[in-house]
């Protein structure tokens, strides 16, 4: 694992995998709804923020996809719904020290929107790339506290 540091020469932060998907949608429950169509059923639900947004969370395999519904107008997550419609908003890689990886990012200039991280939904601390450092793919970095019950985690 890096050094927190993040100094040259330090090892790369370990990403042991795609963690989720966030999927922002205008009604979470609807949109649960179209996916247990496919066979696909929320495990849990959360308002995170409190007050700020819905999530559904769909297990699938060792990945979840999370279902996003802004529950306020002028968040990021509302904005973002606004301005490009519902779908896929961002990938989440899962750190085991997500510290180390911010400093090991920002030593080599990766732009960062987060730079500390913070709390996120199910447990788990969270801080977000820009989109320029990715291609312009939104890209989370997420460390787990603890295992989520209803998913598979390594």
């Amino acid at each position: 694992m890096p050094e927190a540091s993040g100094a040259p020469g330090a090892e790369a932060p370990v990403i042991r995998g795609v963690h989720h998907l966030g999927i922002v949608v205008r009604d979470a429950r609807a949109a649960a709804a179209r996916f247990a169509r496919l066979g696909l059923e929320v495990a849990a639900w959360e308002e995170y923020g409190p007050g700020l947004l819905r999530i559904g969370f769909i297990p699938l395999g060792d990945v979840v996809l999370e279902l996003i519904e802004p529950l306020g107008a002028e968040d990021f997550n509302a904005r973002w719904l606004r301005e490009r419609g519902e779908g896929v908003q961002h990938i989440a890689f899962q750190v085991d020290d997500l510290p180390a990886a911010l400093a090991w990012l920002r030593a080599r200039g990766v732009p960062l929107q987060d730079q500390v991280p913070r709390p996120g939904a199910a447990g788990t601390l969270i801080a977000f790339l820009a989109p320029e450092a990715a291609d312009g793919v939104l890209v989370e970095l997420t460390q787990p506290l603890g295992p989520w019950p209803w998913a598979r985690r390594p």
